[in-house]
């Protein structure tokens, strides 16, 4: 009797089922979390790669995931990381690093000592075009401000479309206040929402294919992944299905414009009053009483 337990292709294949990880393997928990290319946001407002590569600014990635992590550095890498749950808030860093020793801290960016824990957050891009990944860790404050903005909307737009929307961004910045004047940080721009996941309900819409093919050269296009386009949300959704009053059209916006046609006629007093009747011109007549023929004479 043969002991090969059977598996359900539909529910889960060699490429689904793939693990690469080796048991007793004593890598810091965490090292993993940097997924594809890891780019970052320089001082001098332009978006690179690791290795100084500048990414160009119309490049289309999906915000695919994000993540929240508490992370203990020691000589430029992380030793140790603690990924925190959805909803879970973050503990107190700088109790953390009050109990580190003095030799453990680093000079940060801005020149002042700073401990080994550090908060970070995580956003994960995706390609659509070629299913490259890029991952954008931050420990600033203007990467956090970025990045809690594209989740503020996120959220928003899956409460009137569903949990499976996802923001299609560029890389862009913006301008940032700070005490020593104000610097640019990083920004995404939302350009349009996909669905992911083959969820039904909006109309697919395939991206165009690509046109930097050399001169003369014949090639039948290869597709590329289609992507459900999800509509943005009417300013009545947004307000719950109120109805807008103000924005109501006029009926007749001639008559509208017309004091004379839309307001009533003001009281006049002498022409609302009763003028008295004119006496008659003729006068009135007298009767004559018949002659006697017997008295006349």
């Amino acid at each position: 009797m043969s002991n090969i337990v059977k598996k359900d292709l539909a529910s889960i294949d060699n490429f689904a089922g793939w693990e690469d990880g080796v048991e007793g393997d004593d890598r810091p928990e965490g090292a993993g979390i940097i997924q594809g290319t890891l780019i970052k946001f320089t001082n001098e407002g332009k978006w690179v790669t690791r290795d100084g590569e500048e990414l160009p600014t119309n490049l289309e990635l999906v915000a695919a995931n994000v993540n929240r992590v508490v992370q203990k550095w020691s000589e430029g890498q992380p030793v140790e990381t603690i990924i925190l749950e959805p909803h879970q808030k973050f503990p107190d860093i700088e109790e953390m690093n009050e109990k580190v020793p003095k030799k453990e801290w680093v000079e940060g960016p801005d020149g002042n000592m700073r401990g080994p824990w550090q908060a970070q957050h995580i956003l994960y891009l995706l390609d659509p075009k070629t299913m490259d990944k890029y991952t954008f860790p931050t420990g600033t404050t203007g990467g956090r401000i970025a990045i809690q903005e594209l989740r503020d909307k996120l959220v928003w737009m899956r409460r009137l479309r569903g949990p499976s929307v996802h923001p299609v961004i560029t890389l862009a910045d913006k301008f940032m206040n700070t005490k020593w004047g104000g610097r640019q940080r990083p920004h995404f721009k939302i350009v349009r929402w996909v669905r992911l996941g083959g969820e039904g309900g909006e109309s697919v819409e395939a991206l165009p294919p690509p046109t930097d093919k050399p001169a003369g050269q014949t090639t039948t296009a290869q597709p590329e992944l289609p992507l459900a386009t999800v509509k943005e949300p009417t300013l009545k959704e947004e307000m719950g299905g109120d109805e807008i009053p103000w924005n109501d059209p006029i009926p007749d916006l001639e008559k509208a414009k017309s004091p004379k046609a839309s307001a009533p006629p003001l009281p006049n007093p002498r022409r609302d009053l009763k003028k008295p009747a004119k006496p008659s011109a003729r006068k009135p007549t007298t009767k004559r009483r018949p002659v006697n023929p017997l008295q006349a004479g």
